[in-house]
């Protein structure tokens, strides 16, 4: 069965994006090289295909399993690129007006082909032999696809490339635009802290208040533990209007420290409870 030679070149492709995900770290260099990881398969793909005779079963599998999703992907990559290269650095609105047009975009794609895509959805395959099967007598509506490659392509291969594109391209938009209001909030809070900047200031040794954060990050006590050590020095740094340069340095000597390990810990306490004891006095 030719299938199995198509699901290689999809398993290839896969794994190659997963190790290049896994281990490029610039975003942009990563995206080239799946967009080329995208190309090489699309060829390897094609060269099969049209060197090889295909029964009706093999020919709907090429045209709706696998095409379409080697060319999404290819389409995926490739609007991931273009978005890096032309969406606005500043302000966070206009990001957000950005990503949101993309989004709207799809929408428009899916209502303009709502009878597809719900065939699509529904997984239907009563007209799998009409969609996916090539023909030299397709009738394209869209002029842009009359330069389709007649060998390698069927009246609804393509647009199912893009139903599987646009759904992809839509989630990425949308955790971009959670990613905008998270800092939007992380701006709005910081503003906050500016406010009271100039009325508190940390008097005890840098190190003792290094010791406190590493108290309340190790308790899990703020947001139930999911919170980076570096954001909670900087809000100690807003509230009282100092730096803590080198905090991780200063962490590690705390932890070398052989005995009174947690020294302003222990202090808070004792003061704590003598504080309690002279109000019970009263």
């Amino acid at each position: 069965m030719k299938t199995t030679e198509f699901n290689k070149i999809v398993s290839r492709l896969k794994e190659k994006i997963h190790q290049s995900d896994s281990g490029e770290e610039n975003f942009q260099n990563r995206v080239l090289v799946n967009i080329d990881y995208c190309a090489t398969a699309y060829n390897e793909l094609r060269k099969l295909a049209l060197e090889t005779t295909l029964n009706q079963d093999e020919e709907i599998y090429l045209f709706k399993v696998i095409k379409p999703y080697i060319l999404g992907e290819y389409m995926y990559y490739s609007k991931l690129f273009e978005i890096q290269t032309q969406k606005p650095v500043t302000p966070v609105k206009e990001q957000k007006k950005f990503f949101k047009g993309i989004i709207l975009k799809a929408q428009q794609f899916f209502n303009e082909n709502r009878e597809f895509y719900h065939y699509y959805l529904s997984g239907s395959e009563h007209f799998d032999d009409k969609y996916f099967m090539r023909t030299k007598t397709i009738c394209w509506i869209n002029p842009q696809q009359i330069v389709t490659d007649l060998d390698f392509s069927t009246s609804h291969d393509y647009k199912l490339a893009m139903i599987k594109f646009y759904r992809k391209i839509t989630e990425h938009c949308k955790t971009e635009m959670n990613n905008l209001k998270a800092i939007k909030k992380q701006d709005i809070l910081q503003d906050g802290f500016q406010q009271i900047k100039t009325t508190l200031f940390w008097t005890a040794k840098k190190r003792a208040l290094l010791e406190l954060i590493y108290g309340i990050y190790s308790t899990r006590a703020v947001n139930n533990g999911k919170v980076d050590i570096k954001d909670l020095v900087k809000v100690f740094e807003i509230i009282f209007n100092i730096k803590l340069t080198g905090f991780y340095h200063t962490w590690f000597e705390i932890r070398q420290r052989k005995i009174e390990r947690t020294r302003f810990i222990d202090l808070m306490k004792n003061c704590l409870i003598n504080l309690m004891e002279d109000a019970d006095e009263r």
